[in-house]
């Protein structure tokens, strides 16, 4: 990556919660199962490891490899092939706000990268369609025909993880801050990238991060989200999970 963006500007975005309302993981899964109805079973199964994460025994990143269970089968092409779909549907559901925030951005020529910890093959795509100059998602291995628990080459792009893929590209500095530089998100997880910007902005935060003193004069958007309350979230998310959403409805998503 060449340096002629530094006298511009860099606008770094993580996707779920904060480019768009939804955890889109979800969503996809929701996506696939509808396809594949006798996938739900595999749901199940990934409900059963529950306890092993809650018990400590496994991490997040096994976690995470082991909800990608409803894909186990599937060749990696027919993955691609959903991935690129499912981008060209989600880019409908981005928060209107975000969207011209991206727009304005890309304007005044800022480098602009997508940094999300969901998986690179509908992320890649959907960051492409919205016009980002790289876009960093979890690498996920596609293998001819997907195993259970999917490996994840290069981790969990969550956390401290996008911090060290965005100085391995040169966008961040090893120590500091970048000072022509903002970052977007709605998530604790994400610390380590906006105080790694001169400039940070929370989108839909809760109380604790908007709080969070690290964070003193983080600018805050508040969107129109398509849910009321925390249990009216909570219950469309277990609709997505068991598939019982037809995401290729727009008015299923933003009502």
């Amino acid at each position: 990556m060449t340096d002629d963006w530094k006298k511009r500007g860099a606008a770094l975005f993580d996707m779920d919660g904060t480019l768009l309302p939804w955890d889109t993981q979800y969503i996809f899964s929701c996506f696939v199962v509808r396809r594949h109805p006798w996938r739900r079973l595999l749901i199940f199964l990934f409900l059963a490891c529950i306890p092993l994460y809650i018990l400590r025994i496994w991490d997040e990143n096994r976690m995470k490899r082991a909800y990608l269970m409803y894909l186990w089968g599937l060749p990696a092409e027919t993955v691609r092939e959903y991935g690129r779909k499912f981008a060209e549907m989600a880019q409908e559901w981005i928060y209107p706000e975000l969207k011209e925030r991206l727009a304005g951005y890309r304007k005044k020529g800022y480098l602009c990268l997508m940094v999300s910890a969901s998986p690179s093959f509908y992320v890649k795509p959907l960051g492409e369609l919205l016009g980002f100059d790289e876009v960093l998602g979890t690498d996920v291995l596609l293998e001819e025909r997907m195993p259970a628990m999917p490996e994840l080459p290069n981790g969990n792009n969550k956390g401290a993880v996008k911090v060290e893929r965005l100085r391995e590209r040169n966008v961040l500095p090893e120590h500091g801050v970048l000072e022509n530089a903002v970052a977007y998100s709605d998530s604790a997880a994400d610390l380590p990238m906006l105080l790694s910007c001169r400039r940070r902005v929370l989108v839909n935060p809760s109380p604790a991060l908007k709080e969070d003193r690290l964070l003193d004069g983080a600018e805050c958007l508040y969107p129109a989200r398509p849910w009321k309350g925390r249990f009216g979230k909570i219950w469309r998310i277990g609709f997505f999970v068991m598939g019982l959403v037809d995401v290729n409805n727009v008015k299923s998503m933003t009502c």
